[in-house]
Protein backbone atom coordinates (compact mmCIF):
# COMPACT_ATOMS: atom_id res chain seq x y z
CA UNK A 1 0.00 0.00 0.00
CA UNK A 2 2.62 1.96 1.50
CA UNK A 3 4.34 1.57 -2.43
CA UNK A 4 1.22 2.95 -4.49
CA UNK A 5 1.16 6.02 -2.29
CA UNK A 6 4.77 6.86 -2.70
CA UNK A 7 4.38 6.59 -6.60
CA UNK A 8 1.44 8.70 -6.58
CA UNK A 9 2.85 12.53 -7.49
CA UNK A 10 1.01 15.86 -8.19
CA UNK A 11 0.08 17.72 -11.07
CA UNK A 12 2.33 20.38 -9.52
CA UNK A 13 5.01 18.03 -8.71
CA UNK A 14 5.13 16.38 -12.20
CA UNK A 15 5.37 20.18 -13.62
CA UNK A 16 8.52 20.60 -11.74
CA UNK A 17 10.16 17.12 -12.63
CA UNK A 18 9.56 17.88 -16.31
CA UNK A 19 10.42 21.34 -16.08
CA UNK A 20 13.64 19.96 -14.17
CA UNK A 21 14.62 17.31 -16.24
CA UNK A 22 13.97 18.82 -19.75
CA UNK A 23 13.67 22.63 -19.36
CA UNK A 24 10.49 22.73 -20.77
CA UNK A 25 8.11 25.42 -18.26
CA UNK A 26 4.87 22.81 -18.17
CA UNK A 27 1.92 24.44 -15.81
CA UNK A 28 0.31 22.05 -12.95
CA UNK A 29 -3.29 23.04 -14.77
CA UNK A 30 -2.04 21.47 -18.36
CA UNK A 31 -0.58 18.54 -16.48
CA UNK A 32 -3.85 18.04 -14.66
CA UNK A 33 -6.11 18.81 -17.44
CA UNK A 34 -3.94 16.22 -19.94
CA UNK A 35 -4.01 13.15 -17.41
CA UNK A 36 -8.04 14.00 -17.25
CA UNK A 37 -8.20 13.58 -20.85
CA UNK A 38 -6.06 10.62 -21.17
CA UNK A 39 -7.86 8.67 -17.90
CA UNK A 40 -4.71 8.39 -15.85
CA UNK A 41 -6.01 11.22 -13.34
CA UNK A 42 -7.07 10.25 -9.62
CA UNK A 43 -9.05 12.47 -7.17
CA UNK A 44 -9.48 11.57 -3.57
CA UNK A 45 -11.19 14.35 -1.53
CA UNK A 46 -9.47 18.11 -3.23
CA UNK A 47 -6.00 16.59 -3.92
CA UNK A 48 -5.35 15.50 -7.51
CA UNK A 49 -3.30 12.70 -7.90
CA UNK A 50 -1.28 10.83 -10.82
CA UNK A 51 0.73 7.99 -10.64
CA UNK A 52 4.47 8.37 -11.55
CA UNK A 53 4.25 5.09 -13.66
CA UNK A 54 1.71 7.10 -16.09
CA UNK A 55 4.26 10.43 -16.79
CA UNK A 56 5.30 8.86 -20.18
CA UNK A 57 1.68 8.15 -21.23
CA UNK A 58 1.69 12.51 -20.50
CA UNK A 59 4.73 13.04 -22.24
CA UNK A 60 3.41 11.30 -25.39
CA UNK A 61 2.40 13.65 -27.68
CA UNK A 62 -1.18 13.31 -28.82
CA UNK A 63 -2.27 12.82 -32.32
CA UNK A 64 -5.24 14.70 -34.34
CA UNK A 65 -7.07 11.44 -34.41
CA UNK A 66 -6.72 11.16 -30.37
CA UNK A 67 -8.44 14.14 -30.08
CA UNK A 68 -11.03 13.68 -32.35
CA UNK A 69 -11.11 10.28 -30.53
CA UNK A 70 -12.16 11.73 -27.39
CA UNK A 71 -14.48 14.07 -28.92
CA UNK A 72 -16.74 11.50 -29.93
CA UNK A 73 -16.18 10.01 -26.25
CA UNK A 74 -17.47 13.08 -25.17
CA UNK A 75 -20.19 13.29 -27.42
CA UNK A 76 -21.46 9.70 -27.12
CA UNK A 77 -20.87 9.93 -23.08
CA UNK A 78 -23.42 13.47 -23.41
CA UNK A 79 -25.91 11.33 -25.76
CA UNK A 80 -26.11 8.27 -23.51
CA UNK A 81 -27.09 11.33 -20.92
CA UNK A 82 -29.70 12.48 -22.61
CA UNK A 83 -31.52 9.54 -23.42
CA UNK A 84 -31.19 8.25 -20.11
CA UNK A 85 -32.98 11.55 -18.71
CA UNK A 86 -35.84 11.23 -21.65
CA UNK A 87 -36.07 7.14 -20.58
CA UNK A 88 -37.29 8.68 -16.73
CA UNK A 89 -38.75 11.42 -17.63
CA UNK A 90 -41.12 8.99 -19.81
CA UNK A 91 -41.14 6.62 -16.70
CA UNK A 92 -42.13 9.20 -14.31
CA UNK A 93 -45.00 10.77 -16.81
CA UNK A 94 -46.49 6.95 -17.26
CA UNK A 95 -45.83 6.15 -13.33
CA UNK A 96 -47.61 9.48 -13.06
CA UNK A 97 -50.17 9.31 -15.41
CA UNK A 98 -51.28 5.27 -13.46
CA UNK A 99 -51.24 6.66 -10.02
CA UNK A 100 -54.19 9.09 -11.32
Amino acid sequence: MTDLLNNLRTPQQIAEQIAASSGVDITARTVWEKARRLGIAKKIGRSMLISAADIPLLLKEETKADKRQQRENKTADFQQKRNLAALRKARLARNKGEGE
